[in-house]
């Protein structure tokens, strides 16, 4: 009776270890689907989805002391998958554009990235801009600030257009299925 029991506490003890190791694990036998997303990015005034389709074009006042004040429009991710880059062009009427996107969360009462850094990814009369950019979810968006460098006599219009490759998307993982 003795051996039995041992016996028993080995078998339950050496049991429950793989099912405790891996209780949140799901097994599957044979083949597994596998699944496909598209990706997509757009500038657009609109804050949350559905975003519509670019390009985007801002006014900005004449301002004969001193730049206009900035504008913010959001980039929104159009398709499924994670975007970690864009492709970025502005164009403009009057005077040099700037598009600059911050690495934290921008304060656009202040006009100030709050402990972050902000990086240009577009200037006007230059070519596109292939940038890096804060992780955006599929459906998700960031903002991003347009602003004129210097003084302008008159009004500006500033075009945006933006793209997304497939490098700058995330890869798939495949993860505890």
């Amino acid at each position: 009776m003795a051996g039995a029991a041992m016996a028993a506490t080995l078998f339950l003890g050496y049991a429950a270890e793989p099912v405790a190791a891996h209780a949140d694990a799901r097994l599957q036998s044979g083949p597994q689907g596998v699944s496909s997303g598209i990706w997509g990015a757009v500038a657009t005034t609109a804050t949350q989805a559905p975003y519509g389709s670019g390009p985007l074009a801002l006014r900005f006042n004449a301002s004969l002391l001193a730049a206009p004040p900035p504008q913010f429009f959001t980039l929104g991710n159009t398709g499924t998958l994670r975007l970690t880059g864009a492709t970025f062009t502005a164009t403009a009427s009057t005077g040099t554009a700037v598009l600059e996107v911050c690495s934290t969360v921008w304060n656009e009462t202040n006009n100030t990235c709050p402990q972050g850094t902000v990086t240009e990814v577009a200037r006007s009369g230059t070519a596109a801009y292939s940038a890096s950019i804060s992780p955006v979810n599929g459906g998700g968006s960031t903002r991003v600030r347009a602003r004129v460098t210097t003084a302008i006599i008159s009004a500006s219009d500033v075009g945006v257009s933006v793209s997304v490759s497939r490098a700058q998307v995330r890869t798939a993982i495949v993860a505890d299925q």
